[in-house]
């Protein structure tokens, strides 16, 4: 990594170093909200903590230390999207994720994705989860 720095006898007035290989970050939005891990041939959920949140990615919290496979599912409940994610970072009790593909669960998806829309549908009717405007519940035949 290379620094830019000012030249000896220079009169500019520079701001501190900046790398070259500098690369513009989606601007992360600090939240709280209550999301769903899936993972493990979507047979195991976890509930987390939305604490920032990107078009690209998210930071979350988990009660407890549980190891995690590098592919997961984040369900963000209020919002009524499903991403699917990779762990890119790990630091007890928090998890760095970069979304690979995102879908609106009142939408179309595909086929093998589907129980996550049922997944959030449970979620939603738990005591106490705010739904919001902007989640739509559907009914789906079991």
């Amino acid at each position: 990594m290379e620094l830019v720095t000012p030249t000896v006898g220079s009169t500019e007035t520079l701001p501190s170093p900046v790398t070259r290989d500098h690369v513009e970050r989606p601007a992360r939005k600090r939240t709280y909200l209550k999301g769903l891990l899936v993972y493990g041939d979507n047979l195991f959920t976890l509930d987390c903590a939305i604490q920032d949140l990107s078009d690209g990615g998210a930071k979350i919290t988990l009660n407890k230390q549980q190891s995690l496979p590098a592919d997961v599912f984040l369900i963000v409940v209020k919002k009524g999207i499903v991403h699917k994610a990779k762990i890119v970072w790990q630091k007890y009790p928090a998890r760095g994720l970069k979304f690979l593909e995102t879908y609106a669960l009142n939408g179309p998806m595909p086929k093998d994705l589907q129980f996550l829309r049922r997944l959030w549908i449970d979620l939603c009717a738990r005591p106490g989860i705010p739904s919001g405007n902007e989640v739509q519940r559907t009914v789906i035949s079991r």
